[in-house]
């Protein structure tokens, strides 16, 4: 365990200023207690840590267990903890993690597909409530944020820890491929016009537990592209009332698995 009494500290460099860089990287910054707990409890590699030492004294026994190398663990008190990351903190516990990624080969219905969703907080809703409902692989398309994203990680509390992930540059070809292996494809898309779309068209409430599926949400503005809502097997919304025509997707997500998943 190395103390540390400098905010300057180069050692330290993956831990300064978070809130003003978000660089491209094979790393991601956990950033809360439950959440760096939840990553030292899973099977991803991390490869530093830094915290207040009362939370030294509290996970030491979990962080060494994980085999973190000494020289990587960093401890220091309050006011450098907080001038090192730029920001006030009501818990002083981060690490920093190595991303990880699953093959196609690799995934387990049921499937979450993410279309060009771009606003990280929502990434990080939408894998919490995967997590919860039990979402056993989740795809994101080369347009959407990156579920590594300090943000995103924050706000699904490490849940993304507990699902394979899987990057797709052309969702088109693996949906495509998903279907021909014998996969449903839903779409959570509200009712749009045109012949090919209607007919294929439910509520989520005609819908009866479903095995095998991909459930695609999308664009937080537009929604799942057209292209992707036409190779659909079915097009599924939630009826609203009182003139709601939208939800937060997370919520929308949340309402379809509950009928959806058994």
């Amino acid at each position: 365990m190395q103390t540390i009494h400098s905010a300057q500290d180069p050692r330290l460099s993956a831990y300064q200023l978070l809130k003003a860089k978000e660089e491209p990287s094979d790393k991601f910054i956990a950033d809360h207690e439950k959440t760096a707990v939840r990553l030292l409890n899973s099977n991803l590699s991390v490869e530093s840590i830094f915290c207040m030492p009362k939370y030294w004294e509290k996970h030491k026994n979990l962080i060494q267990s994980k085999e973190i190398e000494p020289n990587k663990c960093f401890v220091a008190d309050k006011s450098v903890f907080e001038e090192t990351i730029g920001f006030s903190v009501h818990q002083g516990f981060m690490a920093v993690g190595l991303q990880k990624w699953s093959s196609l080969s690799e995934v387990e219905s049921p499937i979450l597909a993410v279309n060009y969703i771009v606003d990280s907080e929502n990434i990080g809703s939408i894998l919490r409530t995967a997590a919860a409902f039990g979402i056993r692989t989740v795809i994101f398309d080369s347009k959407s944020a990156s579920p590594y994203l300090r943000r995103s990680v924050r706000v699904s509390m490490g849940s993304l820890f507990q699902i394979p992930l899987v990057r797709t540059q052309n969702l088109n070809e693996t949906l495509i491929s998903l279907k021909a292996s014998g996969y449903n494809i839903l779409s959570l898309s509200l009712p749009r016009e045109g012949e090919n779309l209607l007919s294929k068209t439910k509520s989520i409430y005609e819908l009866k537990k479903q095995n095998h599926f991909v459930l695609v949400v999308g664009n937080e503005s537009d929604g799942i592209t057209k292209d992707v809502l036409d190779l659909s097997d079915l097009l599924i919304y939630i009826p609203m009332k009182n003139q709601i025509d939208s939800l937060n997707v997370s919520h929308a997500l949340a309402v379809a698995l509950s009928h959806l998943v058994s």
